[in-house]
């Protein structure tokens, strides 16, 4: 054990700032056995500077572990400790895998305007937009929100388009066909679409006669429409072309007709749109923007602590805060499953911030904690041209300029992130993962 595993280990049961150079010599040397004669030999600290100092310490364990602790004894006191926290946490550990549980204490609230997209869906007519690449909180963001909306008696209606047949995403009158019969399923009522569909009068204003002549009246109570996904019909131009104005000019007509401001809309998606639209037909500029962005230092120290790691928000480079923004760019889901890793391991840990880098060390390679997720996103990127030319260009030729689908849908897969138009790599472990397996 050196120097800084001592200190790690001591930061997991003594507050930091209690520490000096003398208690974490003394513990470092008395684990491996050492006496205070050698102990001040070898640090060239006075014997009785070296006794008082393991005596303060001995007396701060005891109080922390609420039991007698000696030189002596210290070490297999501790060795039991650990091992009875790994057996008996007071937070169980959870997998990290879809969407987390609303009353997890293991989900990091990010930005105040999580908090502010409460208080949104209770306007009428609100529109709220989460935007976040895969993995990034967009499932467990919504699960919170649709929390809210029941315990406000609202009618909740969640709408995916990943369940949607390709067939029914390139055609809109079929899409929103579609869309009407999810509606009517969740909420208990009787499809009777033939009712208001109008080949004349068309399938935008068919859908929309049918959601507030029929719908809204049936229920009488807001409505909670979520639509996951929507980045997917960006790609068929045609059917974007009309169906984003339709979100929109839902949100205009709530502001003069009482029936539709009982419709509030969450849109969720992994992109800029990319269809040109007139702006003032698009939903992407109107309602609560809230887009979920890679965790800092403080929130990374925070989700830490509920795993049970004392790390601080330092800045320095052994830090395992700092490993994570630097290395993972600090996105949620790999953060997460890191130290859900490191959690799982039974036993003491000399070094929770060694092990950490340890694993990290080996989270790309194949079979490793990374991998699936790394395969994903390297499938993806392969059998997407744009995708694959832009990251090619990033690399390769970092100032040739990439187009704007390139860009979008490296943003889409969680590759870059978009800034000012200007595309940036955001996770250094997977940009190196994706470099060495792509064919350039």
């Amino acid at each position: 054990m050196n120097h800084h595993e001592a200190k790690d280990l001591l930061a997991t049961i003594l507050p930091e700032d209690s520490l000096n150079l003398i208690k974490v010599e003394v513990f470092r040397l008395s684990w491996e056995g050492k006496g205070y004669n050698i102990i001040a030999e070898e640090t060239s600290y006075d014997h009785d500077y070296v006794r008082k100092g393991g005596s303060q310490l001995w007396k701060e364990l005891s109080s922390a572990l609420n039991c007698s602790v000696t030189k002596r004894n210290f070490r297999p006191l501790l060795e039991e400790k650990f091992e009875s926290l790994s057996n008996d946490r007071e937070v169980p550990l959870e997998y990290p895998s879809g969407a987390i549980s609303f009353s997890s204490p293991f989900y990091i609230e990010r930005t105040e305007e999580e908090a502010r997209a409460y208080k949104e869906l209770l306007r009428p007519g609100s529109v709220v937009r989460i935007k976040g690449p895969r993995k990034m909180g967009k499932s467990s963001l919504l699960s919170r929100l649709v929390d809210q909306a029941d315990s406000e008696g609202f009618k909740v209606v969640n709408i995916d388009f990943m369940q949607a047949d390709s067939a029914i995403l390139t055609d809109l009158d079929k899409l929103l066909r579609w869309v009407s019969l999810q509606i009517c399923a969740q909420v208990n009522l009787e499809p009777k679409l033939d009712d208001y569909w109008n080949e004349l009068t068309g399938s935008k204003l068919s859908c929309s006669n049918f959601l507030k002549h029929y719908v809204l009246p049936q229920i009488n109570q807001p409505l909670l429409l979520t639509i996951n996904e929507l980045n997917l019909i960006f790609d068929h131009e045609d059917v974007s072309r009309d169906f984003l104005p339709l979100l929109r000019s839902w949100f205009e007509e709530s502001k003069h007709n009482p029936v539709m401001q009982n419709l509030r809309q969450v849109l969720i998606y992994s992109t800029e749109v990319y269809v040109n639209l007139d702006i003032n037909l698009s939903p992407f500029n109107v309602g609560l923007p809230i887009e979920l962005t890679p965790f800092d230092g403080e929130q990374l120290s925070r989700l830490a602590s509920v795993y049970g790691y004392n790390w601080r928000n330092d800045g320095m480079a052994v830090s395992p805060i700092t490993v994570m923004l630097n290395t993972l760019g600090g996105h949620p889901y790999l953060c997460q499953l890191a130290l859900y890793s490191l959690a799982s391991e039974r036993g003491l840990i000399e070094s929770p911030s060694l092990a950490f880098s340890e694993l990290l060390d080996k989270a790309s390679k194949p079979s490793g904690l990374f991998s699936s997720f790394f395969q994903q996103i390297l499938q993806d990127i392969s059998a997407n041209s744009d995708a694959l030319s832009g990251f090619k260009k990033l690399i390769s030729q970092p100032t040739q300029e990439l187009t704007l689908i390139e860009m979008y849908q490296l943003e889409r897969l969680g590759v870059v992130k978009v800034d000012d138009g200007k595309p940036k790599l955001k996770n250094k472990m997977l940009s190196k993962y994706l470099k060495d397996n792509l064919s350039f």
